[in-house]
């Protein structure tokens, strides 16, 4: 029998480059190198195709890398996680397992808390790896972005293989795993390859007009770096990102790029800041950062809103447009983001628990530690940011001029006049014979009116938030998550 003594386990960090956990697995010894399907895992509520397909991907680059590299094979598997670690575990003889942290929701939380236990019986040492700028033990937000400028500017690791792979006997069929399926066409394609192909094209070019076309949807496609997933999955690191940026920093040509780039390397800094929120308040995944607003949306849930919001068939052209495309993509900008949350949470008054789900399902990028953070600023529960309800009509008006956007996901306006089809419940009985729709049948009026419920859940926020309770626990949670400003390195 082979002893293999150590477990490589890749989970959220799908490469071998800045990737600590291989480096120090294989530093001497043999090393079974493994990734987990688990099988509860991806039917779960917030899975879905989306993010399985990029999981794949992500496999196959990973396969190809190991075999091209090292001549030898990752190690796949599918079923449940605990069983398969202490098969491998017994078959083996494994004292030490690799792997670097993740910080996701409460299934894989529970599951490591039951790994650990599995570990400590079998006197394994788990080693787990950090590959982000996040305080682990002793937190203290005052150093915080210190320590995150530390990390981020860190040489990254260069690894030297001195142990060796070991192939387990065993095959999976990726095509047979399934989950909650949506009729994608256009996603991202996960892997390596793609990540820096879309990096260098970022830093390159596309960043020139981050700043300036990030907001709209139209322009956002390509202005954004769209790097986000292959964040999540770990097919690059933050550190390999921000060390790319410096490749602008000499050129005194490149003003506008420059502050783009200042502005993109904040958003770095700012992913580790809500996943550092997530880690030290892990249950803002199901319940109010801020109980002082438990209550208010749990018990007036409106199904029809849901089911018109989640179809793209609200009433409103760019709110059922960003929804729509969406879907289609499993992408859209931030701004857009917010707005789809904004819209749900207020106009429509549904509880942020229930449309986070959803919208995790069509996230290729789902990172919990972000998502959740943003959900409850978005939806006004966190007590400590201030109320943001986008207007839908404004923001189309602002992002899509020209109804391009809202043409495209939306033919069913397609023949009315840009001008009208941001708001196309105005039209007169002959405008809609001449352009030949009918509002309320082939697209649908509005479903709430926006001014009445914007106003109407701008006063509710507005008396809790203002409450004595409220602002005694919004300082605590100030207390609690507050870091210093992360200092990030300007290019002048």
């Amino acid at each position: 029998m082979i002893i293999v003594r150590k477990i490589l386990w890749f989970r959220y960090d799908l490469r071998i480059e800045d990737n600590e956990s291989f480096n120090e697995a294989l530093k001497d010894g043999n090393t079974l190198p493994i990734f987990i399907f688990d099988e509860n895992f991806f039917k779960l509520e917030t899975s879905s195709s989306f993010h399985l397909n990029f999981t794949i991907e992500s496999l196959k680059d990973l396969k190809n890398i190991f075999k091209e590299k090292y001549n030898t094979k990752l190690n796949i598997y599918y079923g449940d996680t605990l069983d398969i670690l202490k098969y491998l575990s017994n078959k083996y003889k494994v004292s030490e397992i690799y792997s670097t942290h993740h910080f996701k929701n409460k299934y894989l939380r529970d599951m490591d808390i039951k790994i650990k236990s599995l570990c400590d019986e079998n006197n394994i040492s788990w080693k787990i790896y950090n590959q982000f700028g996040i305080q682990l033990s002793n937190r203290n937000g005052k150093i915080w972005s210190q320590n995150w400028n530390s990390f981020i500017v860190r040489k990254i690791n260069q690894f030297q293989l001195n142990g060796s792979f070991i192939e387990d006997d065993h095959e999976i069929n990726l095509s047979s795993i399934s989950t909650n399926i949506f009729d994608h066409k256009n996603i991202q394609n996960g892997g390596r390859e793609n990540a820096l192909k879309l990096l260098d094209s970022f830093i390159d070019h596309r960043s020139t007009d981050y700043q300036k076309k990030m907001s709209s949807p139209i322009t956002g496609e390509t202005a954004c770096s769209r790097l986000s997933p292959y964040i999540t999955y770990g097919n690059v690191s933050l550190r390999e990102i921000y060390n790319k940026t410096q490749s602008i920093n000499n050129d005194s040509n490149l003003y506008e790029k420059k502050k783009s780039i200042n502005s993109f390397r904040k958003r770095l800094a700012w992913h580790c800041h809500f996943i550092q929120k997530f880690y030290d308040q892990p249950d803002i995944e199901y319940t109010n950062m801020n109980t002082a607003f438990d209550g208010i949306r749990e018990n007036s849930f409106n199904e029809a809103y849901f089911e018109a919001w989640k179809n793209g068939t609200t009433g409103y052209p760019f709110v059922d447009a960003c929804m729509r495309y969406l879907k289609n993509k499993g992408w859209i900008n931030f701004r857009m983001r917010a707005m789809l949350v904004s819209f749900a949470s207020y106009q429509l008054w549904l509880d942020w628990r229930i449309t986070s789900k959803y919208l995790a399902k069509l996230f290729t990028d789902y990172e919990p530690g972000i998502h959740y953070s943003q959900f409850q600023m978005q939806s006004g529960t966190t007590g400590i940011n201030a109320i943001r309800i986008y207007n839908p009509i404004k923001q189309s008006r602002d992002q899509d001029p020209d109804a391009v956007f809202i043409k495209k996901w939306i033919p069913e306006l397609s023949n009315i006049p840009s001008s009208l089809v941001h708001e196309p419940w105005k039209l007169t009985y002959l405008d809609q014979k001449s352009y030949d729709i009918q509002i309320g049948e082939n697209y649908p009026l509005p479903i709430v009116d926006n001014a009445k419920e914007t106003k109407n859940s701008r006063d509710r926020i507005w008396k809790i938030k203002k409450s004595h309770e409220t602002k005694i626990l919004s300082a605590s949670i100030l207390k609690k998550h507050t870091s210093s400003s992360p200092k990030i390195r300007n290019f002048n």
